[in-house]
């Protein structure tokens, strides 16, 4: 099959697939008459459905480029973080969904920061968890941006910097157009691509290596190390990089997003099974695609991790020509499945709970405001993606996660259980929190520890957060004791 045949099936692939998001667009759009529709898709949304954009939100490039080539560099040890994951999606959807849902219909919650606002009663902390969800947002576009652009660059030969543009202005003009109506309906359908996708790369590369136990062995005679599960990369690194991405699960705005859209109990408990079956079949399959991968790849092919999935696909066409083009969709639907859910709650952060939190503000206006957000802060991320600032997907999905971590495990997910809540711990703890991640990571980024900025964060973070909690509680205390003696 010559090269144009081969391009022509790609774009006819590309072509349907675009087609199906333009009509899921045009769908959403026709139901947003409200920032209420825009943001939450009218709480009426059932389990498959929910679980489905749950899983296909959080396994982006970042999993299926980043993940899934990072056994490369790590060995067969990175698949500890298989374990992580599930439990970590698990946690979410048993601990944090069944307490969260009920409290976010009764506020009449839109965003996670306007949740803790409420939940605090604090405009302060709705506003500063809202600029955290903006930070931590932008350093996680540019890990997306990065890694679909690495896969497009791949699979359809352009340069990097038109592959970044492509991008941005499909998914922005996707997400500006149906909100998260639009994106749940694609999430549907980009979700069962991925699974389909991890499993199907994991089988071709068995069958192109001749099987499991003879790519090990091959992998063995060329290093021991990625085969042992001393590992080349140590137990506690490799928790903590799973940590930190994993974490998401739990306190990620874009993950807890989708617990708004559930419209009853039976939605939940059928959502609860769904999701952690979906994360669990995706990870077995794509973990172990690195080292297996040194089976296949001569050494001197590959300088980073991240160009491992683009070389199977591309260089040793694993697939064939037919089933290369439909795993492009895979990695077009991880990208847009995530960028557009990240920057709708990226843009409600900014105009909704920074600018607006203080004001009536008219619905329409709400939806206007969110959806010159979503342009600005995708626009930001792509330039920072362009930039040398841009550094390897897992280390700044991590990086994301670990500030979300730091900042939220304490303040909402203990929080939602706490009999009585201190705005004071609150914010104390994601004022540390952050200042700990910013700054370990920096001190990471220059050698001076190995540890991860997960590990530091979430100590820091849920300390403070419990001492001052104890804190304001005994001098409540001390009020009602004083009072009393009076």
């Amino acid at each position: 099959m010559n090269e144009y045949v081969e391009q022509g099936i790609t774009l006819v692939f590309v072509a349907i697939y675009l087609a199906v998001m333009g009509h899921h667009a045009w769908l959403g759009k026709q139901k947003v008459h409200s920032l209420s529709d825009y943001l939450v898709a009218g709480r009426n949304l059932g389990g498959w459905v929910v679980a489905l954009s749950f899983y296909a939100t959080f396994m982006s490039t970042n999993t299926f480029i980043g993940a899934a080539g990072k056994s490369w560099d790590a060995g067969l040890i990175w698949c500890v973080g298989i374990v992580v994951y599930v439990g970590l999606c698990g946690v979410a959807w048993y601990v944090v969904a069944p307490r969260f849902v009920p409290l976010a219909r009764q506020y009449g919650s839109l965003t996670i920061a306007d949740f803790l606002g409420y939940h605090y009663q604090s405009l302060a902390l709705r506003r500063f968890s809202a600029a955290i969800i903006v930070f931590a947002s932008v350093i996680y576009l540019v890990a997306i941006y990065k890694g679909s652009a690495l896969a497009l660059e791949g699979m359809l030969g352009f340069s990097y910097p038109v592959a970044l543009i492509m991008i941005f202005v499909l998914v922005t003009a996707y997400t500006l157009a149906g909100g998260f109506q639009s994106v749940i309906l694609t999430d549907a359908v980009q979700g069962t691509l991925m699974v389909l996708g991890a499993v199907g790369i994991a089988m071709m590369l068995l069958l192109r290596g001749g099987g499991l136990f003879a790519m090990l062995e091959t992998v063995k005679s060329q290093d021991s190390g990625l085969v042992s599960w001393s590992g080349k990369m140590s137990w506690l690194d490799v928790i903590g990089l799973s940590l930190a991405v994993g974490i998401k699960y739990v306190v990620e705005p874009r993950q807890l997003s989708r617990f708004y859209g559930l419209k009853n109990k039976k939605a939940l408990k059928q959502a609860a099974w769904i999701a952690p079956v979906l994360v669990c079949v995706t990870y077995v399959a794509l973990l172990p695609v690195g080292v297996l991968s040194h089976a296949l790849i001569p050494e001197s092919a590959i300088q980073s991790s991240d160009e491992v999935i683009p070389y199977l696909l591309s260089e040793s066409q694993i697939f064939g020509p037919v089933v290369s083009s439909l795993f492009l969709l895979v990695l077009l639907s991880a990208a847009m499945s995530s960028i557009d859910s990240v920057l709708l709650v990226a843009g409600s952060a900014m105009d909704h709970d920074l600018i607006a939190s203080n004001r009536v503000e008219l619905e329409s206006e709400g939806v206007s405001g969110v959806r010159f957000w979503v342009v600005v802060i995708s626009m930001v991320s792509v330039l920072v993606a362009l930039s040398p600032f841009a550094q390897d997907i897992m280390s700044m999905t991590s990086l994301s996660g670990a500030l979300y971590g730091a900042c939220f495990l304490p303040t909402l997910v203990v929080g939602l259980f706490l009999p009585k809540l201190s705005v004071r711990a609150s914010l104390s703890s994601c004022v540390t929190g952050l200042f700990a991640v910013v700054g370990w990571h920096v001190v990471k980024r220059f050698e001076w520890t190995s540890i991860h900025e997960v590990y530091v964060g979430l100590f820091v973070g849920m300390l403070v957060f419990l001492i001052v909690t104890v804190i304001d509680g005994l001098q409540d205390g001390s009020r009602v004791n004083e009072k009393s003696d009076k």
